[in-house]
């Protein structure tokens, strides 16, 4: 549409304004026509209503996680067996098992075959706390051959071959599982006591005993070499009288040689710490 003209407006006044009076009605009635048309031409046109444009509605929420599954049960430990304690008097077949799990040496069997097991074990113990050679109580740890000496009857010297008698005895002392002796002594300990008892003595005191028995092996020096030895009659003694001042069980344990006896001591110090001994003497070596 074009827009409205005033002056058009004005000529068309003018108009009406000549026509006779009979016309004047009719004049009027165009003057409004017009009037109204050239206000209806001047109105500006409505502006377009914006176009109402919907939001996208939002996006629906992500599902919930799924439900983290429930963690399984944790299997209940196999109760541990509940070990009886057997009489004294038969108690041989129950330590003969429990005592075969400490080495895996073969030679351990030789030494399971005796009888009274826990009564040796303890006569045993109770003669090296008193410095007395047991080898009577357990003659399985004797060794094979004799004994042998290197030179001549003026100066002789313990043989090494002497020595190599003790060495499979070593290596199974050097075998032992040391913190096995030790839960086994806890285990059997009220066996022990009462066979203790039986040699006279307070089973509450066997202890004590066992720590003697440790602290005075530990004690015996290694002889570097070959002692020297002297002649009495069928035996030899040690040429170093301080030597044969020594107790017969740390005399015992020098004739098994210095390696083999380092390695016994360094065992029986590891079952000494297994049992909680403190302030246990360290083994010295000596040169002959």
């Amino acid at each position: 549409m074009t827009n409205g003209n005033p002056t058009l407006l004005q000529d068309l006044l003018n108009r009406v304004k000549q026509l006779p009076p009979a016309a004047g009605l009719a004049g009027i009635v165009i003057v409004v026509a017009i009037v109204g048309y050239l206000l209806v031409d001047v109105a500006p046109e409505p502006e377009p209503e914006p176009e109402v444009v919907e939001a996208p509605p939002p996006p629906p929420p992500p599902p919930p996680p799924p439900p983290e599954p429930e963690p399984e049960p944790e299997p209940e430990p196999e109760p541990e067996p509940v070990f009886e304690m057997p009489p004294l008097n038969e108690s041989d077949p129950v330590v003969r098992e429990l005592v075969a799990d400490l080495s895996a040496n073969p030679e351990l069997a030789s030494w399971l075959v005796t009888d009274e097991l826990v009564r040796t074990v303890v006569v045993v113990i109770d003669n090296v706390a008193e410095g007395t050679n047991p080898s009577q109580h357990v003659p399985f740890l004797r060794p094979e051959g004799r004994f042998q000496i290197d030179g001549d009857t003026s100066a002789p010297r313990i043989s090494t071959a002497s020595y190599a008698r003790y060495d499979d005895a070593a290596a199974l002392v050097a075998s032992l599982d040391a913190e096995g002796i030790a839960e086994l002594y806890r285990r059997l300990r009220p066996l022990l006591r009462e066979a203790y008892e039986e040699l006279g003595q307070p089973g509450d005191a066997f202890g004590d005993t066992v720590w003697r028995a440790v602290a005075h092996l530990l004690n015996a020096p290694v002889i570097e070499g070959q002692p020297e030895l002297v002649p009495r009659g069928p035996l030899y003694l040690y040429a170093d009288e301080t030597l044969e001042y020594l107790s017969p069980a740390q005399r015992q344990l020098i004739g098994m040689g210095p390696d083999n006896q380092r390695r016994v001591q360094q065992k029986i110090r590891e079952i000494g710490v297994a049992l909680g001994f403190r302030d246990l003497p360290r083994p010295h070596a000596v040169q002959r």
